[in-house]
């Protein structure tokens, strides 16, 4: 072998190696990116899940009593919180705001709804649900 042969060989190997090395970095940083990616569309499920809990159970208490406004805070529901808040619109409507946060991701949901006396008793109606 003539001594330009083995340095071009050399060379070549070098370079071979170096891009085998990217082209697997690469993979690892794409199966990275995707995993992280799925774990955060997970969370923001499990985040609207417990939202959804924690609305549900103060729409119970609404309909026991609807002058409840004590509303909820964070209470352990699955693997994250949720936290209710009662706010006033006007006379008779107001918002039930619930927040559901599992590992960071975070989910708002708000039910607006309406105290209307019907047969001499209270009772909320809904109005709206809306996904923030």
């Amino acid at each position: 072998m003539k001594p330009d042969s083995r340095g071009a060989a050399q060379s070549t190997l070098v370079v071979g190696i170096s891009v085998v090395t990217l082209l697997v970095l690469a993979v690892f940083i794409i199966v990275f990116i995707t995993r992280k990616i799925d774990q955060r569309e997970l969370d923001k499920g499990q985040s609207q899940l417990i939202a959804e809990a924690g609305l549900t159970q103060a729409l119970e208490k609404i309909n026991a009593n609807p002058s409840w406004i004590d509303g909820f805070l964070n209470v352990k529901y699955r693997e994250g919180v949720y936290s209710v808040a009662i706010e006033k619109v006007s006379d008779s409507v107001f918002k039930a705001i619930s927040t559901g946060i599992n590992n960071g991701a975070k989910t708002v949901i708000v039910c607006t709804y309406k105290l209307e006396k019907t047969d001499n008793t209270i009772k909320p109606r809904q109005l709206s649900m809306e996904l923030q």
